[in-house]
């Protein structure tokens, strides 16, 4: 599959974004890595995987909050920082950071009101507990937060619990306000992870357990190519792609090669 010229543009200005991002960070000494689809684009490609419209990256949670405190405000005006602490009608956990003056809908969004330009995902790199049973607890019970929440945004998302407890607890929750759902997910995540000595990204696209990783993956830094420039990536990166693709050295079947937005 080629890049077409609309993918090719709004790739260009994620990389604009990802750019400004950069630089506040370098500004306040904050660390983050290219992760998921876009450090693979970054070893696989050296740039965009050809298919693929998004950017993401991981922060570990004190420089996450740190930003959200103290880094909202420094980004040049055309950008904004979402994030459900600085925007009240912002659904998710995690953070995006947009481009004024450009449009990349996302369906399930559609009747809130803000600021939906072009954007990069930004996940805060969190402790995940040590046995599996209590990991993929919190992963559910933040998936059942996430759920509720997006469900009182936006008509257009359902979840599909099948288990009659599961649609009963999910119907209620999505009752709750916002805040008070966010509080929720903030205690399960700060009780369930307590004492872990692994990392995870919970609330990202692939779950439990591709999104947790062991601290030595990220103990140092290296510098990777993407679009001609360098980005910080996590020493760890073949152990973080193997665990999160397997094979990731190979592509995916042509009928799987898709991406958010453009088709």
């Amino acid at each position: 599959m080629e890049t077409t010229g609309e993918l090719r543009a709004l790739q260009l200005a994620e990389l604009e974004i990802l750019l400004e991002f950069q630089r506040v960070c370098t500004k306040l000494g904050l660390k983050y890595y290219l992760t998921a689809g876009t450090l693979l684009g970054a070893v696989r490609h050296k740039g965009f995987i050809p298919w693929d419209d998004d950017i993401e990256v991981v922060m570990p949670r004190e420089d996450y909050d740190r930003l959200v405190r103290e880094g909202t405000t420094r980004f040049n005006p055309q950008y904004v920082y979402q994030e459900y602490r600085t925007e009240p009608n912002f659904p998710y956990y995690f953070a995006k950071l947009r481009k004024r003056g450009t449009r990349a809908e996302e369906p399930i969004l559609r009747a809130i009101q803000m600021e939906q330009g072009y954007y990069i995902d930004i996940f805060p790199l969190d402790r995940c507990p040590d046995g599996d049973k209590r990991a993929a607890l919190l992963f559910k019970g933040i998936e059942l937060l996430d759920c509720a929440v997006l469900a009182r945004v936006s008509s257009e998302f359902v979840c599909g619990y099948q288990k009659p407890y599961m649609r009963l607890l999910w119907g209620t929750l999505r009752h709750l306000p916002n805040r008070w759902l966010f509080a929720l997910r903030e205690g399960v995540r700060k009780l369930l992870g307590m004492g872990g000595s692994r990392l995870c990204t919970v609330g990202g696209h692939h779950g439990y357990p591709r999104e947790t990783y062991r601290p030595a993956w990220f103990a140092q830094t290296v510098e990777l190519e993407f679009e001609g420039r360098r980005f910080p990536a996590p020493s760890g990166w073949e152990k973080l792609l193997e665990n999160m693709y397997g094979d990731y050295m190979t592509p995916p079947p042509e009928e799987d090669r898709q991406g958010h937005f453009v088709e």
